[in-house]
């Protein structure tokens, strides 16, 4: 089963790992101090150069970490998930900082890496940055599964009802009283609010979205973007789409796509988990 993939900003978390990494792994072996080394022009190609492979290496396993995350979980399934991560996340990164490092140093120095002190030295140094970089996701994806579960403030919302239980709305003319659990959506058209129930055709409202969003619970019903509020029955499915936006499959289906935005993304994803158990309509 998929999963969903947490989302890492990593981006100066990257920058500055690979940057320190690539300066302990030079100083390796070094006698000079890092300020005498600052003088030469070699210890900025070398810092660089350190660099890119590190970045390449991070790049590699992060990979492999956000393609595992979607079909692995760590609480769900340990056992598969710590051999697949020893093999992909730990053990390719370990073989390619091998076989980049070997060219860097025959097309820069000429040097047969056989002939060097760097499988004995540095190639371990190498080995325990990519354990942390393991690390540090695998403790970051443990922060947002903590995160994303749900609150004890949005628990308290499914036993707090404001009272609203029918709403009312048009159809050819005439007032009909429709119960909260018969609505699976309300959307918002060529500036009319219109109430979709789960059987039967489409109601036109005098309610604004807004509105229909104070009267609703917000346990059972959710504004995913300014135009869409959905109830918690009608989302059947969903999926991470680019800039952190969700779209939903629904039921019934609407004409356009249903996409969460990226502001309220990390809401949903806490909502879309509560218990159904817990469903006060």
């Amino acid at each position: 089963m998929r999963l969903h993939s947490p989302v890492y900003r990593d981006f100066w978390v990257k920058i500055i790992g690979c940057l320190v990494i690539s300066e302990i792994i030079d100083a390796m072996g070094r006698e000079d101090s890092f300020f005498q080394r600052l003088g030469s022009k070699y210890f900025y190609f070398d810092l660089l150069s350190g660099f890119f492979i590190a970045l390449l290496l991070w790049e590699v396993t992060r990979f492999a970490i956000i393609r595992l995350d979607r079909r692995y979980d760590w609480l769900e399934k340990p056992f598969q998930r710590i051999a697949l991560q020893l093999v992909f996340c730990i053990a390719v990164p370990a073989a390619l900082s091998f076989v980049f490092t070997a060219t860097y140093m025959k097309l820069a120095y000429k040097q047969d890496i056989f002939q060097t002190s760097w499988l004995y030295s540095e190639f371990y140094t190498v080995i325990l940055f990519i354990v942390f970089v393991n690390v540090i996701y695998f403790t970051w994806w443990l922060y947002l599964k903590w995160k994303s579960q749900p609150t004890d403030e949005i628990k308290m919302v499914a036993n707090n009802s404001n009272g609203h239980s029918i709403l009312e709305v048009t159809r050819a003319g005439k007032k009909i009283l429709l119960q909260h659990k018969e609505v699976a959506c309300a959307y918002l058209s060529n500036g009319y609010c219109y109430i979709r129930p789960f059987e039967g055709e489409v109601f036109v409202t005098n309610y604004s979205l807004d509105e229909l969003a104070r009267l609703l619970d917000e346990y059972n019903f959710f504004r995913v973007n300014r135009q869409t509020l959905i109830s918690r029955k009608s989302c059947s499915a969903y999926k991470s789409i680019e800039n952190g936006k969700i779209e939903l499959e629904i039921v019934p289906p609407l004409k356009n796509p249903v996409i969460v935005s990226q502001k309220r993304a990390s809401d949903f994803r806490k909502w879309i988990v509560l218990p159904l158990a817990s469903v006060q309509i």
